[in-house]
C-alpha cells in the first residue's frame, strides 16, 4: 500500500513540476534532501514522531531547507510530507518520481552490470549504442559484478538483456537439453 501511496505523491509532484520543465533539479534537490535525512537519525525521529508538534517539526524542516537551498517547489512538497505524515515515504517517492520523469523527459534508464572497470571512453560508447538501439537519451547506471565472468547484463525497465559468459552458457546447456529428449 505505501508504494501505491508514494506513486501518488510522485505523481503530484511530477504534474506540478509539468509546469516549469524542471524536473532534473527538483529530482537533485529531492535527492540532496534524502541524503542529509538518510544521515541523521535524529532528523528522521524528529520528523516522523508524533509526539512533537507539528508547528516544531515544520520549524526544523525550514532550517534544512533553507540551508540546502531548494526551490519553492521541492521545498512544499516536503512540508506537504511532513504535514500528512508520509515523511518515511521519500525513499519510495524519489524512484516513483525519477520514474516519471524520466518518461515526460524521454529518457531510459539502463542498468549495466559488468566484471570489469569500465573506461570513460568505453562509457560514452555504451551509452550511444543505447541511445542509437532505445532511440531515447540514455541514464546509464553502471554496477561492476565480479560474480560476471565476462560479458555484460543490461536491464531496461523489466526486460533484461544477457550478455553474459554465463548466460550465453545457460542458454547453450537449455538447448542441449531440449535436443536430448
Amino acid at each position: 500500500m505505501s508504494e501505491a501511496v508514494a506513486n501518488r505523491y510522485a505523481r503530484a509532484l511530477a504534474d506540478v513540476v509539468a509546469k516549469t520543465g524542471r524536473y532534473t533539479e527538483t529530482l537533485k534537490e529531492l535527492e540532496d534532501f534524502r541524503a542529509v535525512y538518510a544521515e541523521s537519525a535524529e532528523l528522521r525521529e524528529v520528523l516522523e514522531s508524533p509526539a512533537l508538534r507539528l508547528d516544531d517539526k515544520q520549524k526544523v524542516l525550514d532550517a534544512i531547507l533553507e540551508r540546502l537551498a531548494l526551490s519553492e517547489t521541492t521545498a512544499n512538497f516536503l512540508r506537504v510530507l511532513l504535514k500528512h505524515f508520509r515523511m518515511k515515504l521519500l525513499e519510495a517517492v524519489i524512484p516513483a518520481f525519477r520514474k516519471l520523469a524520466y518518461q515526460r523527459l524521454g529518457i531510459v534508464e539502463v542498468k549495466f552490470y559488468h566484471p570489469r572497470e569500465i573506461s570513460p571512453e568505453e562509457r560514452q560508447a555504451i551509452a550511444e549504442r543505447f541511445a542509437e538501439l532505445t532511440g531515447k537519451k540514455v541514464e546509464l547506471d553502471f554496477h561492476r559484478d565480479e560474480t560476471l565472468l565476462g560479458g555484460a547484463l543490461a536491464q531496461i525497465g523489466s526486460v533484461t538483456y544477457d550478455g553474459s559468459v554465463k548466460g550465453s552458457l545457460e542458454r547453450l546447456r537449455e538447448q542441449l537439453a531440449a535436443g536430448w529428449k
